[in-house]
């Protein structure tokens, strides 16, 4: 439920893009096209993705989390301020875990325990690159993260065991009753009674999850190796934590 969800939230803007387009075409005049008055011929884009992921949060040790992942977009023929624009969806799930440090540590975590960690991302972008061979590359879109940690429970967590019980004189100890009649009131009062157990037991494994989505960016580097292939670098952040970003490289290929 959780991954149709993501998806449709990714889908939006692209369908939203779509409708207007389809709607446009009655209005059309002699000449226009339903994107900035040009039918939007362009190319389709698919590559892949490697990127280190890096976590800033006290604790997380040196080995980063790695992704890596398929791009698939849509880039648009018309110039936009001499270079091009696109559709990018990207899917990085996790290959690689990174550690936390636990106790003994120079630097624990939270976690004292340790354990590890992975941050897999879903992402839709509006992209735009500069124009010439070696150019510059911005974009802003939809990010879906899904940043787990995975440690050992080091602590059994309770709660109270809650019972509504009578209201009783604190002299007698029998329940209150009411002065004009004699008979009890009814009151009643909560109390703890005991306690159970809730979550692992201490050595079991103890999931942390946080799944968020949310705006996203990245800024970046590229070149043109050849007409239809393109070697890119990148720098993506806000991925569901403020400390959470990534460096990736992406090679992609423009079909004809």
């Amino acid at each position: 439920m959780e991954t149709k969800k993501t998806f449709a939230q990714l889908l939006v803007l692209p369908a939203i893009l779509v409708t207007l387009s389809a709607s446009a075409t009655e209005f059309d005049q002699p000449g226009d096209g339903p994107f900035f008055g040009e039918e939007a011929s362009g190319r389709w884009l698919i590559g892949g993705k490697y990127a280190s992921m890096y976590n800033s949060d006290d604790g997380i040790g040196e080995q980063e989390s790695t992704n890596a992942g398929l791009i698939l977009g849509y880039e648009f023929a018309r110039p936009v301020w001499k270079g091009k624009a696109a559709f990018e969806f990207e899917y990085l799930p996790t290959t690689n875990k990174g550690d936390i440090k636990g106790v003994p540590s120079s630097n624990p975590s939270i976690y004292p325990a340790g354990g590890e960690w992975e941050n897999p991302l879903y992402s839709g972008y509006l992209a735009y690159r500069t124009a010439g061979r070696l150019y510059a590359k911005g974009k802003i879109g939809i990010v879906a993260s899904r940043y787990k940690i995975r440690t050992t429970a080091v602590v059994q967590q309770t709660v109270d065991i809650i019972d509504e019980v009578p209201v009783t004189d604190p002299t007698t100890g029998l329940p209150v009753v009411d002065p004009d009649t004699g008979l009890p009131t009814g009151a009643t009062t909560q109390v703890v009674v005991g306690q159970k157990n809730v979550g692992p037991a201490v050595g079991e494994a103890l999931i942390v999850q946080e799944n968020k989505t949310q705006i996203g960016y990245g800024l970046g580097l590229g070149v043109h190796i050849t007409k239809n292939f393109d070697l890119e670098f990148e720098y993506e952040g806000n991925q569901g934590k403020a400390q959470l970003y990534n460096f990736g490289i992406n090679a992609i290929v423009k079909l004809p």
